[in-house]
């Protein structure tokens, strides 16, 4: 439940208006653990920044050593307004408040791979008019030790749903999949600059991955089962082409 809840606290802030990095300039003593921006290009008042998106002055002061209590100076870049710090004590917050019937179980609960578990979604060609994932998190040139578990906890930190490595080193992140599978999911075969046993996509082919809810499992009469489905969840995270794609190009749009 809380990869999910993390990431719809995000998706609010992001149809308030908010972008997952900074377009104007910015404080380089902003917070270094932000993950969602405000950029003042519309002349909105720095009060109503705050009240918009729920943000005491004290936080908002703490995100932003540049702007006072008093909301000045107030200038033309971007400024945070969440925090990863700030998602994980609301995410605990909500968990304690809230009912549930988990500690009624009678034996140990075994939790979820961490930080979340991955579904292989297959292998997806690039097109130039829509990218199939928003953002790419790899340095110029790509990553010399790209690993598909380096990149899902890339995305996962970033609060996307879902995370996709291409050409071996490239690793790209996204809200959405824009694109269509190949016709073939064999082509995805250029090796992980990390990991020489994992596929990481091709030349304009992209191995995506879609994060799913990180719910604790296990029950005292069934440990054998659950052992056996919690180890096959976590090498689905490294594997390398899923044999239960289905095959043919078709347009496949997924939403978050």
């Amino acid at each position: 439940m809380k990869t999910s809840l993390l990431f719809l606290l995000v998706a609010a802030f992001r149809r308030a208006c908010g972008t997952p990095n900074p377009t104007l300039q910015w404080d380089p003593e902003t917070a270094k653990d932000c993950i969602e921006w405000y950029n003042n290009s519309d002349g909105e008042p720095c009060e109503y920044v705050r009240s918009l998106f729920g943000i005491t002055p004290e936080e908002f002061h703490e995100w932003n050593p540049s702007v006072g209590l008093d909301c000045q100076p107030w200038e033309y870049q971007s400024y945070c307004i969440v925090t990863m710090e700030k998602i994980n004590n609301t995410i605990t917050t909500t968990s304690s408040s809230s009912s549930t019937t988990t500690v009624s179980t009678s034996s140990a609960v075994t939790p979820g791979p961490s930080p979340t578990s991955w579904t292989d979604m297959g292998c997806y060609v690039e097109d130039p008019a829509l990218p199939i994932l928003e953002e790419n998190l790899s340095p110029k040139g790509g990553d010399t030790a790209l690993t598909i578990p380096k990149c899902e906890n890339a995305c996962y930190l970033k609060a996307y749903a879902f995370a996709g490595v291409e050409e071996g080193n490239q690793c790209w992140c996204g809200s959405y999949v824009g694109g269509e599978w190949a016709s073939n999911q064999t082509y995805c075969n250029t090796t992980c600059t990390g990991d020489s046993k994992a596929f990481c996509g091709g030349k304009g082919l992209v191995n995506v991955f879609k994060a799913e809810q990180n719910e604790a499992s296990g029950n005292t009469t069934t440990t054998a089962t659950t052992t056996t489905g919690a180890s096959s969840t976590t090498t689905a995270t490294g594997s390398t082409i899923s044999e239960t794609q289905s095959s043919g190009a078709m347009r496949n749009l997924a939403l978050f």
